[in-house]
Parts: C-alpha cells; sequence; structure tokens
C-alpha cells in the first residue's frame, strides 16, 4: 500500500512537472554588430564616433547586467582603413575573439586571397597565435583548401546557459565581389541555408541564428522564407535598422556599419515559439566610455602605422576641411543621382591624371567603391583611406590603382545603361562622373544585354558640354576594378591601361589642392522618374 502510494505521488509529481519543462521560457540577448570594416579607432568630428574600445566597453557592460548573451558579428571585418593595410586584419580578429563568440564570413574577408586569409587566422602571417574566434560560413566550398576548412567552418553549436544555440553563415556571391579563384568556390547562399538550419534542427538546437552577409534585401526577399532560422543577423548592406524587420516569422536585425552601432536584442524562448522582447541600436559615441585594457594595444598599432614611411600622420595631418559633410549616397528628395563625395573623387580621378601627364576627358567612379562620407571639418589622411579604401598594393600599402583607357562613344553609352539596371535594388553599380552628364529613367524596364538601351536618355549625354558621338574616342580615368569590370562586360578599350597612379593619392592630393572642401550635388545624373526614396526595396 505505502508502495502505491509513493508510485502515484511519483506519477503525479512527474505529470506537473513535464508542462512546466515543456512550457519554461528562456531568455536570450544578442549583442550584434556587421561591416566593422577595421575602424578601430574613433573617426569623424573630433574623434566622437565609433572605436573598438568604445564597443568593447559597452559590450562588457550590457554582458554584466544580462545573464545568457551571445555577441556576434555579421561579416567584413576587413578592410577599410591605414589598420588594415598595415596589418592585414589580424588585429581586428585578436580583439574581438575576446568580445565576440562568432562571426560570418564577408566578402571582404576575401578580398586578398584565401592565402592571405588562412595566414591571417592561423597567425602565420606575421608570426602570431591562431585566432579562436569562430568564422561561419556554409556556402563556400574549401574541400580544397583543407588547411583553411579548419578555421572557417559552415556552422557552430553553442550553449548559452541552458539554450542549445545553433550558429551558421552566408555570404553574398555576387561576382563583382571576389576574384575569379573565389566566385568559383561560392555556392547558392539560400541552399545552404535551408541544408545548416536543418542540420541544426536535427541536431536538438532550440534557436538557429543565420548571419547573414547578403545584405537586408536578400535577407527578407530570400533567407526570411528559409525553413528553421529564427534569427537573421545580418550585413553587407550597411543599413542600420532602429527596428527589427519581422518576415516569414523571422527576426531580422542589422546595425549600420564601421563600428558605429551596437545591436541588443532581447527574444525570449517559449516552446518551439520566438518572441521579440525588445531591441535597441546604441550608438557608439563620445559618451561611451572606452574600455582601458584595449588602449595599449591599440597605441602600439597606431604607433607602427605613423612610423611606417608609406603611411606617416595619416591620423593628424590636415588634407583639407570639409565645409559640410561630403555625403556617398543621394538625398531622397532629390532626382539627382550624383553625390558630393562622389563627385569630388570622380574630379579627382580626372583632374589628377591630366596633371600627372595621362590623357582623361572623363573621370568615373561607382558608388560600390565609395566606402563611406567624409565629416564636416578638418579631414586627414584616414578619412580619404575610409572613403576610398579598396583594392590592395602590397608595395605601397595603398588601394585601387588608375587607369586611363580609350573606350568609343557606344562602349561608354553600353557602360551607362548596365549602371542603372539594377538601380532599384542597389546603388553599387551608380556611376559618378567628371566631364560628363547624363539622364535615365528608373521606371521603364531594364534593358536585357548590353548594347540595348531602355532606361538611359541618349540624347542627354554629354561630354564636357559637347553631346557624346557614339563613334567617337574618349579617354576615361577610372580605378582598375571598374575597369575589369567593363572588360568582363565585353567593354575592351582601344588603348590605354595602368597609370600607376593610385586612387588615394589622387583624391588625398585633390582635396590638399582646394583646401576648403564645398561639394553638393550638381545634376551630373539624374533619374527623371523623379523617385523620392533610397531604391531600397525590402
Amino acid at each position: 500500500m505505502i508502495q502505491k502510494f509513493f508510485r502515484i505521488l511519483f506519477i503525479v509529481a512527474l505529470g506537473l512537472s513535464l508542462p512546466r519543462l515543456s512550457s519554461a521560457q528562456t531568455s536570450l540577448t544578442i549583442l550584434h554588430t556587421n561591416d566593422t570594416h577595421s575602424a578601430l579607432f574613433p573617426f569623424g568630428p573630433h574623434d566622437s564616433i565609433g572605436g573598438i574600445a568604445r564597443m568593447s566597453m559597452l559590450m562588457k557592460e550590457i554582458k554584466s547586467r544580462n545573464q545568457n548573451v551571445l555577441a556576434l558579428n555579421a561579416g567584413d571585418v576587413f578592410v577599410g582603413t591605414f589598420e588594415f593595410n598595415k596589418y592585414l586584419g589580424y588585429p581586428e580578429l585578436n580583439f574581438m575573439q575576446g568580445m565576440y563568440d562568432a562571426m560570418g564570413l564577408g566578402n571582404h574577408e576575401l578580398d586578398l586571397g584565401l592565402d592571405v586569409l588562412l595566414g591571417v587566422l592561423s597567425g602565420q602571417l606575421a608570426g602570431n597565435s591562431p585566432i579562436a574566434l569562430p568564422v561561419l560560413c556554409a556556402n563556400i566550398d574549401l574541400s580544397t583548401y583543407p588547411d583553411l576548412k579548419k578555421f572557417v567552418k559552415p556552422y557552430l553549436v553553442k550553449k548559452v546557459g541552458s539554450l542549445k544555440i545553433g550558429l551558421f553563415g552566408v555570404v553574398t556571391t555576387d561576382p563583382q565581389n571576389y576574384s575569379p579563384e573565389v566566385a568559383g568556390l561560392l555556392t547558392d547562399p539560400f541552399t545552404a541555408a535551408g541544408a545548416a538550419a536543418n542540420q541544426l534542427k536535427s541536431e536538438g538546437c532550440r534557436l538557429v541564428i543565420c548571419l547573414s552577409h547578403l545584405g537586408t534585401a536578400p535577407d527578407v526577399q530570400g533567407l526570411s522564407q528559409v525553413p528553421g532560422i529564427d534569427i537573421i543577423v545580418g550585413g553587407h548592406s550597411h543599413d542600420a535598422l532602429s527596428q527589427p524587420l519581422r518576415d516569414g516569422g523571422k527576426i531580422i536585425v542589422q546595425a549600420g556599419a564601421f563600428g558605429m552601432y551596437l545591436g541588443e536584442l532581447k527574444v525570449s524562448l517559449k516552446g518551439d515559439r520566438v518572441q521579440l522582447e525588445k531591441y535597441r541600436l546604441h550608438p557608439i559615441d563620445e559618451d561611451v566610455t572606452e574600455d582601458p585594457a584595449l588602449l595599449p594595444a591599440l597605441a602600439a598599432l597606431s604607433d607602427g602605422i605613423v612610423s611606417d614611411p608609406r603611411f606617416g600622420p595619416v591620423y593628424t595631418k590636415h588634407v583639407g576641411t570639409a565645409a559640410e559633410t561630403l555625403e556617398k549616397t543621394w538625398e531622397s528628395d532629390s532626382s539627382n543621382r550624383d553625390t558630393p563625395l562622389g563627385n569630388l573623387i570622380a574630379d579627382a580621378l580626372k583632374k589628377g591624371v591630366k596633371g600627372a601627364g595621362f590623357q582623361a576627358d572623363i573621370g568615373m567612379e561607382a558608388l560600390g567603391y565609395i566606402a563611406d562620407k567624409v565629416y564636416k571639418g578638418k579631414v586627414v589622411g584616414n578619412d580619404v583611406m575610409r572613403a576610398v579604401p579598396y583594392g590592395y598594393d602590397p608595395a605601397s600599402g595603398l588601394g585601387f590603382k588608375i587607369n586611363s583607357v580609350l573606350l568609343a562613344g557606344a562602349q561608354i553609352l553600353a557602360g551607362l545603361e548596365y549602371s542603372v539596371t539594377y538601380v532599384e535594388y542597389t546603388t553599387d553599380f551608380s556611376l559618378q562622373v567628371s566631364g560628363l552628364r547624363f539622364k535615365y529613367d528608373s521606371s521603364k524596364p531594364p534593358a536585357q544585354n548590353i548594347g540595348e538601351f531602355s532606361r538611359l536618355d541618349l540624347a542627354s549625354v554629354r561630354v564636357n558640354g559637347q553631346p557624346i558621338d557614339p563613334e567617337g574616342l574618349y579617354w576615361v580615368a577610372l580605378n582598375e576594378q571598374l575597369f575589369n569590370f567593363l572588360k568582363a562586360k565585353g567593354l575592351e578599350p582601344f588603348s590605354g591601361g595602368d597609370t600607376g597612379l593610385f586612387e588615394y593619392n589622387l583624391v588625398r592630393d585633390y582635396m590638399q589642392k582646394l583646401g576648403y572642401l564645398d561639394y553638393s550635388s550638381e545634376g551630373r545624373v539624374v533619374d527623371t522618374a523623379g523617385e523620392r526614396h533610397n531604391h531600397k526595396k525590402y
């Protein structure tokens, strides 16, 4: 009788406990950044913006106030400052492995090739210790690169408190971001995401997080439809989303770029349901204290850059004074599609190439190769590098070289048409020009093939005030990557090539010559559709 009583008591107790276990609510705080682009030091007016020491301190403070905290970066830790050009990314990762639980692989981590990435992650490039921070990417096939495969994993299972979490990464496959060697290793990100999410769920992960380096539009339109993903921590498009987007049952966040913000996402889990509790995008500014533990190492890095004869006092030497912030993006309430910084850079290329004894009727730059604005006030060398950081030349430690090439008018027209083909979805191809003006209509259907015309207003195209002659020849100054991209589209030049001049030097020297930088949008490029938005469709 007594045994029967205890058996019944046990069964009742078990029955009462099961509902509590299945409905137990677990809270999680996710700290996230993306596209930090080697911005280790503060920048902007009076160094009031960003800096990894500020980021570190704020992350420590939030972690001290919360249980179950996960810190993530969605990729593009590399490229953007003299910090990267000097040390090739190792300091960024070394600091981050004490701050973050995982990062996604971004396209700029692959800019210098797989061997350099391996050298940085393994520490062998500069005789350092290997990086322990997990780097995740599910849509790159590294089967022929086994040494790199040890560092870059498709996914990760991590325990945070009692919560089993699955993490995986995906990276953009847009070919203009890669060398042919790297592009050939990338697979469809949505297929890879589905496989990774399914695998993580099968391993018992209660929550699956995708570190996406695709951009907000692909996150919303594509990843949100992939089963098994609960949260998408995004990057690549540099969007500072003040509140999470909700699509397909997913929570989608992104925290701008350059370490200007730290996202703090609080969720709770009850059974299989993920509930958004709270979100905040913290600005990283002068109100955030710097972490003193990082300052000695940061000072040593700065001293190493300044003492390098290739660079010198790039953080202090006055290059020019910006009358207003030189924006890289156009105003949403204007039909002008030229920008203040785009106009300055295009002018710098054209005038710098001509000043060096080469020919240039036109200067041309794509917005996708301009990284960030130049802030109002004093401008120093690192501000210039932050604006035009892409490419890397080992000897000089600088970025893109500039080509001067001879193109037919018909080729230029074809290039202009292509530049506005995808303008609804990305501004990366949007050209900024000097010595050239043109109009297009984005409300018209895009052309299907190179050499066909739909959006470009052919009659509007002027070269130095004169209608373009399709059969005429024109010298164009442009960076090597844009030149290679146009060649890949079949726009082979008649003559010309590498000038040996660097984009950074041309822009810096042009700013020094001007002294006072007073640039605005002038209507060099106009969208006659008169759209009143920023061309990003989510």
